[in-house]
């Protein structure tokens, strides 16, 4: 196959024009990239800086999208994180493969409960500038071999998301994906008060106790900013 770069842009841009509800407006660039791309699913994340693991979910086309993309973010883990940090396509044909496992083994032991059998990851990243990164997952393993197509749809999704981030009214993509884990958000903060750390070690530590007790980081935040749970009565 083979992917129109001119159309794919114009086709998210307009998508870009006719959200003016930034809330939705992920959502609707997942399902272009589906249509544009032989996978059956694809998630979209920001990274880079922020406390929250570095990375937060924007938006994903279906749940097992969605899924992927939360266990990451509670792990610390994944192709997508890779793929970001390495600024290149992190491609993994099979879930199952020992490699993927040695690299990311709390995370393929959590995905392989999915349907998800084999993931892609791409850069959002345009020249030096690099936001976040696009997940591809198939329910069957095997090969993407439309690599350069997908580094194509990841190039227009990167351009789309920066043009509707320059003409935002003051509620960015960055307060979408922190809103995905607000519990998140606000229980690091108490977490931080509570123990007197720094804000990155709270966030280790609410990370730390969420796997421990094998529940989401937004359960565990959820626990904390209902004061059902005081990390002065954890033990460290």
């Amino acid at each position: 196959m083979a992917v129109d770069r001119g159309r794919l842009a114009d086709g998210l841009f307009a998508i870009v024009e006719d959200t003016p509800d930034l809330d939705v407006l992920p959502e609707r660039l997942c399902a272009a990239c589906l249509d544009a791309l032989p996978v059956d699913g694809v998630g979209l994340s920001l990274m880079g800086g922020n406390y929250l693991g570095e990375r937060a979910l924007l938006g994903a086309s279906d749940s097992t999208g969605a899924r992927l993309e939360e266990l990451q973010f509670d792990l610390g883990e994944g192709p997508c994180a890779s793929a970001f940090a390495d600024g290149q396509p992190v491609l993994v044909p099979d879930l199952g493969d020992g490699d993927a496992k040695v690299r990311w083994p709390m995370f393929i032991h959590e995905a392989e409960t999915t349907r998800a059998r084999a993931l892609f990851a791409f850069p959002l990243q345009l020249g030096a500038i690099s936001i976040g990164a696009m997940d591809c997952y198939r329910t069957e393993p095997g090969p993407l071999h439309e690599v350069t197509e997908a580094l194509v749809v990841a190039e227009a999704v990167t351009l789309a998301l920066l043009q509707a981030q320059a003409q935002g009214d003051g509620h960015g993509l960055t307060d979408i994906a922190v809103g995905h884990h607000a519990a998140v958000h606000q229980a690091t903060g108490m977490v931080s008060a509570q123990l007197e750390i720094s804000i990155e070690e709270a966030f280790v530590r609410l990370r730390a106790y969420a796997y421990r007790h094998d529940r989401s980081l937004d359960e565990v935040g959820a626990d904390v900013v209902a004061r059902r749970l005081r990390f002065t009565d954890v033990p460290q």
